[in-house]
């Protein structure tokens, strides 16, 4: 029940953060961004579908909620990028970015594979993939999928910059420094996983 109070409030602030977005593309609020309240709001509705479209799979096929850490852990990472636009530490800090995209990352990468590994690889059958090879491509697929997603993400701000004028960009440097960050948190869980696999020889990190 107290795991079930979690993951609600962590809905109740997604919804809180999505409609004060609104509010403000609508004009009814009149709050300064860093950047653009559509890239905000592509975000925040963005993770909420995602992380509701897995947590439904994950418990028709588990039997069990997706682990209410996983939804702490993704509302944090977007409160993060919220609060570098609301407060301007974007612009105000310049390793506030690098920290939130090798934050990020490292969420989004941890999460993906929870997933992948608990009801995905497992159905493959095939005889050389083993508990540790089922392991490793679980890993594999999310590091790989994480880093794609880095990428589109690089591609939606130069789109922003596009119609809109904005500067999401930064200087030259700015989309190889994101990526360079993304990829050490990616990496980051990757040695994390395998150290706890050598050491636990379980593939589940959270039930």
């Amino acid at each position: 029940k107290e795991k079930l109070v979690v993951i609600n409030f962590a809905r109740l602030f997604f919804g809180g953060l999505i409609f004060f977005e609104l509010l403000n593309y609508l004009k009814i609020l009149q709050f300064s961004l860093e950047y653009t309240w559509v890239g905000l709001i592509i975000t925040s509705v963005g993770s909420l579908i995602i992380l509701e479209i897995i947590s439904y799979y994950y418990r028709r096929e588990k039997g069990h909620r997706l682990h209410w850490l996983v939804w702490l852990i993704v509302a944090s990472s977007l409160s993060l990028d919220a609060a570098g636009d609301f407060f301007h530490l974007y612009g105000k800090y310049n390793w506030w970015d690098q920290f939130v995209h090798f934050f990020v990352s490292a969420v989004v990468c941890l999460a993906l594979f929870i997933v992948i590994n608990a009801f995905w690889v497992s159905q493959f059958k095939f005889s050389l993939l083993f508990k540790e090879g089922k392991m490793k491509l679980s890993l594999f697929l999310a590091a790989t999928s994480t880093l794609s997603l880095s990428a589109l993400y690089e591609i939606e701000e130069y789109a922003e910059d596009l119609v809109f004028h904005t500067k999401r960009l930064g200087p030259g440097v700015d989309t190889v420094n994101d990526l360079f960050f993304n990829l050490s948190g990616i990496l980051l869980v990757v040695f994390f996983i395998t150290v706890y696999y050598s050491v636990t020889h379980k593939r589940e990190i959270l039930e």
